[in-house]
């Protein structure tokens, strides 16, 4: 597609509205790949600003903004695909800036609780609001450290299990061929 590169040039310096005048349109050599036959002039509205939007398709544009939002979406969108999911939300309920954020509060606070309860479990929890509660937090945190080594030790032996049932599938596969 081939533009006409005076009125690119009107629509950078001088923003917002640009409409060419039929006699430089009809003067063009690029007439007939710009114009059609009943059109006399060309006129086009640009934002005063578009140069920031042009600056930032270019910068999106490059393999290291590429390699940035890829490693953004497998680390920040799984919440949100979690949130949706588990939570069936899927819009605001609420309309205005202030109450979007605090429905908004409301759903993070939901997940990070629900986060919480599936990783220490709800008998662990109820320890931790007693601890809170009687300002006596010193046991409670030698039972999450217990917690999560015992936790460990048993992640150790599912992933030994797992590898060793891979192995044996593969070993099983290569004497069959």
């Amino acid at each position: 597609m081939i533009i006409c590169l005076l009125f690119d040039v009107l629509l950078i310096v001088l923003g917002a509205k640009v409409k060419l005048s039929s006699i430089i349109c009809k003067s063009c050599p690029l007439k007939s790949s710009c114009l059609s036959d009943k059109t006399n002039y060309k006129q086009m509205y640009r934002w005063e600003h578009e140069y920031i939007i042009d600056d930032y398709t270019v910068k999106m544009n490059t393999k290291e903004a590429k390699e940035i939002v890829r490693k953004r979406s497998s680390i920040v969108e799984h919440p949100f695909g979690t949130i949706k999911r588990t939570l069936a939300w899927d819009h605001f309920l609420v309309r205005s800036k202030k109450k979007v954020l605090g429905e908004n509060a409301l759903i993070m606070f939901t997940y990070n609780f629900r986060r919480l309860l599936n990783l220490i479990g709800i008998v662990l929890f109820k320890k931790l609001c007693l601890a809170i509660k009687n300002k006596d937090l010193t046991q409670i945190r030698k039972d999450i450290e217990e917690y999560i080594l015992v936790f460990g030790l048993y992640l150790v032996y599912f992933l030994r299990y797992v590898l060793y049932f891979q192995i044996s599938f593969e070993k099983l596969r290569y004497f069959e061929k």
